[in-house]
């Protein structure tokens, strides 16, 4: 968001003779509500647990189709698993050490450098799915979680064409993935 506004750029097809015109949209009334976690969520995961899921996620990122996105050089890397892992504690109410070290969190600011599209943001979803499978992440906690990262992820999207909306991935449809009946 930026300044209180995600906005999306939509091409316009220009006839030949004109050049190409893009046109800010108003994203903020179509995406869905964010659901933060309930305050005694960080407690029960443990703050000490966040960033060894968050280096686990950014390691299969690492790997994946979004990997250019990610430092190679294990020590800008761990700079960047600090840094979110700063964010995520305290976007889950723990300790303001992001906006002590960082600023206020800018997804706008902080994703801008990256062509953030619909597939990116899957891919990185996926790979948030594939961690907490991987760390047994407790099954109880599982459904908080992400009803709070899937449409907290959208908002990281920098790059759309307004085609289509933009794709859910709802817990109720992903339970038997999770491992969850």
């Amino acid at each position: 968001m930026c300044n209180g506004h995600h906005f999306l750029h939509k091409l316009t097809t220009p006839k030949k003779s004109e050049p190409l015109k893009w046109s800010s949209f108003d994203l903020k009334a179509s995406l869905p509500p964010i659901i933060f976690p309930t305050p005694s969520f960080l407690g029960k995961v443990g703050a000490e647990t966040i960033p060894k899921i968050v280096l686990h996620h950014h390691r299969l990122l690492q790997k994946s189709a979004i990997a250019q996105m990610y430092p190679t050089d294990d020590a800008h890397f761990l700079e960047g698993v600090a840094k979110a892992s700063h964010f995520l504690i305290q976007a889950l109410g723990g300790e303001k050490t992001y906006t002590f070290s960082y600023g206020p969190p800018s997804l706008c600011r902080t994703h801008a450098p990256f062509a953030i599209d619909d597939e990116s943001r899957e891919v990185w979803l996926m790979m948030y799915k594939q961690t907490l499978h991987d760390l047994n992440f407790p099954k109880e906690l599982i459904e908080e979680f992400w009803n709070w990262i899937e449409p907290f992820s959208m908002r990281m999207v920098n790059r759309r064409s307004l085609t289509t909306p933009m794709k859910r991935f709802l817990y109720k449809d992903m339970k038997e993935e999770f491992g969850i009946v």
